[in-house]
């Protein structure tokens, strides 16, 4: 709990850190009718798409800068020699991004999505894939983060998004099943079994890849 505490205390001063990501996707949102006047009538048409890409950079942007503070001024070297367990902060510094990020974005994926499909039911069913897609996302980013820590986010981004790729592919059945009612749920379970390895191995992962950076 202590962690917790203090990761969440940390992030809620650098409030660029997680509201800048937030303000992107608002931002992408926000522009997708003005550019698309042709499709006035059918703006959902292409809607799914730009809110999964849009999801996708913004959790990319909320990484950024992760790890990169901590790692300068020595924080994670002292953590790493007081604990034996560095993957857990690593978790938990996951899990406070996503609550400062991530859940205000699949919140407005929500609203914006019943704001452009006029559709209940469909927007309730788009919240549980952002949900999820959102964290699975941050993970990934997470990794790719940590892979370029002191070699720029680019590097991060290039290594992560063959990775994200098949989130995507999965987000876009997933809108065809719920728009032709065939096995939603399906794509859920899938996407939570995906997320279930994730949330384990990425915390390890990510802790050797600092270790090995620190060493």
């Amino acid at each position: 709990m202590k962690i917790i505490r203090l990761e969440f205390l940390k992030l809620k001063k650098k409030t660029r850190t997680w509201l800048g990501p937030v303000l992107v996707f608002w931002l992408m949102m926000i522009a997708y009718p003005l550019t698309v006047e042709f499709l006035q009538e059918k703006l959902e048409v292409g809607f799914f798409s730009v809110l999964w890409i849009a999801i996708l950079i913004s959790m990319m942007l909320a990484t950024e800068d992760i790890f990169l503070e901590d790692f300068n001024d020595g924080t994670l070297e002292q953590i790493m020699i007081k604990t034996s367990s560095f993957s857990t902060l690593v978790s938990v510094k996951i899990l406070t991004y996503w609550i400062f990020v991530g859940i205000p974005i699949s919140i407005l994926s929500f609203i914006f999505s019943f704001g452009t499909t006029e559709d209940l039911a469909l927007s309730l069913m788009i919240f549980p894939l952002s949900i999820i897609s959102s964290y699975i996302f941050l993970n990934l980013f997470v990794m790719g983060n940590a892979l370029s820590l002191n070699k720029g986010s680019v590097l991060g981004a290039l290594v992560t998004m063959p990775l994200a790729l098949p989130v995507l592919i999965v987000l876009g059945k997933s809108i065809i099943a719920i728009q032709l009612s065939i096995n939603y749920l399906g794509f859920i379970f899938l996407l939570l079994g995906c997320l279930s390895i994730i949330i384990v191995t990425v915390p390890l992962v990510v802790s050797y890849i600092i270790k090995a950076h620190l060493e």
